[in-house]
């Protein structure tokens, strides 16, 4: 029996698999099977994958008939024998420790699950982005039981982080959802293991990789409104057969969340369709979002003027794309939080070209993030005519003050404020 058998689901993903595969390979635990589940690719995957498996026979390769990302997960499930069992998706790495890390801490405490925090990652600039929420450093690397349950579902929503016992995973029936076609299909299965657990860790270190500039990446989607809604309703069936009343509440309360990141990423077109979605959901969940404020208010907001909603919407968002699209070069005032945050969203948006700058005030600045120049924002007064700065502070804030003075001093005349992107485009915080 491996200690740790790790799923990899694959489907034309040719470009970054062989990365994915030689990370997982050169892990400092090698008493592990990888079990690579090839979803009917139609590029050269199929034949990387066998090359593999016929030079190191930890390789083990599922060829396969197209059926979606969840049964690949499923069947890769079925064929594993090790103790725990671990996923990563086929354009991401990991890091050389993280399994004999996760591993070692599942054995010590005997956890259900063990997982840890993730690298958001764009190799095209080099740039590489530590998700931690600090907010939750007194949870970190301690054993959490049944009684934190809560605490649970405030870390990162992912799958591919942590190991699961193989044991937990049988006892409990634990399996993705198989719409054929579908995405995200990890929140039902994230949903599952969070509401079942009884005991878990989260480390405090980032072994996980999280590739960010892949352009056929489901985050990028713009089609599939539904797709969430059908992983709510396939957990919330589970939980209401095991009749798991408190489990059930909470997964109401993260379907309303997801409503808005599911408006934010479809297409404009299908917004207005979608709000019917959010309207009925927030009638019969809508006490459920009052412990978050803001989700609540944006939520209230549209479910009172779902049309008025839906037009200021498109036509701010449309304002701020136009402005990007239409720069001939692009300035990220401030290199902190917003800063980078502003970088992310903008890779989203497909303008990362332009980007040419981060800038801040300190003359002495130096440096990169990533490939991007730092540079003091009194030396970039040549852009300030062709340019469009991003300013990267909260609007309600000192920094920003200073900042909106600095640009009127210098003469910048096209400035677009970071919560203008926040507020209307999707990323991933």
């Amino acid at each position: 029996m491996p200690k740790v058998s790790v799923i990899v689901p694959v489907y034309n993903i040719e470009q970054y698999l062989r990365e994915c595969i030689d990370s997982i390979l050169a892990q400092t635990l090698t008493d592990l099977e990888v079990i690579c589940v090839d979803d009917g690719s139609t590029d050269r995957s199929p034949g990387i994958l066998d090359d593999y498996a016929s030079r190191d026979p930890r390789v083990h390769v599922i060829h396969r008939e197209n059926h979606g990302y969840g049964q690949s997960v499923n069947v890769g499930m079925d064929r594993a024998v090790g103790e725990y069992i671990g996923i990563v998706e086929s354009d991401d790495r990991i890091l050389p420790d993280m399994y004999e890390k996760l591993y070692n801490a599942a054995r010590e405490y005997d956890l259900d699950f063990v997982k840890s925090d993730c690298i958001f990652w764009w190799d095209t600039l080099k740039y590489f982005y530590t998700h931690h929420r600090n907010y939750l450093d007194a949870y970190y690397d301690r054993v959490l039981d049944g009684s934190s349950r809560r605490i649970f579902y405030n870390f990162f929503m992912n799958i591919w982080t942590g190991i699961y016992k193989k044991e937990f995973l049988t006892h409990n029936q634990i399996r993705c959802n198989e719409t054929p076609g579908a995405s995200y299909q990890d929140n039902g299965f994230w949903m599952q293991t969070m509401s079942l657990g009884e005991r878990a860790m989260w480390l405090s270190e980032a072994f996980y990789l999280y590739r960010q500039d892949n352009p056929a990446s489901s985050i990028k989607s713009k089609s599939k409104a539904m797709a969430m809604k059908e992983e709510y309703d396939f957990v919330e069936e589970i939980l209401e057969r095991k009749q798991m009343r408190n489990e059930l509440d909470i997964c109401h309360y993260f379907r309303m969340l997801r409503h808005k990141g599911t408006f934010m990423r479809i297409s404009d077109e299908l917004k207005r369709e979608y709000c019917g979605e959010i309207i009925r959901d927030f009638e019969k969940y809508r006490e459920l979002t009052i412990q978050n404020e803001a989700a609540h208010s944006w939520l209230k907001q549209l479910y009172e003027e779902p049309e008025l909603f839906c037009n200021e919407f498109i036509e701010r968002k449309e304002k701020a794309l136009r402005q990007l699209q239409e720069a001939e070069h692009i300035i990220i005032y401030g290199a902190g939080n917003c800063g980078q945050k502003a970088l992310r969203i903008i890779t989203y948006q497909g303008v990362t070209d332009k980007v040419r700058y981060f800038a801040i005030s300190d003359k002495k600045a130096d440096g990169h993030i990533g490939i991007i120049p730092v540079c003091c924002i009194d030396d970039l007064t040549e852009y300030r005519h062709n340019a469009v700065v991003v300013i990267g502070a909260a609007e309600d804030s000192e920094f920003y003050k200073q900042m909106r003075q600095k640009l009127e001093e210098l003469n910048f005349t096209h400035t677009l404020n970071f919560y203008e992107l926040a507020h209307y485009f999707y990323y991933l915080q």
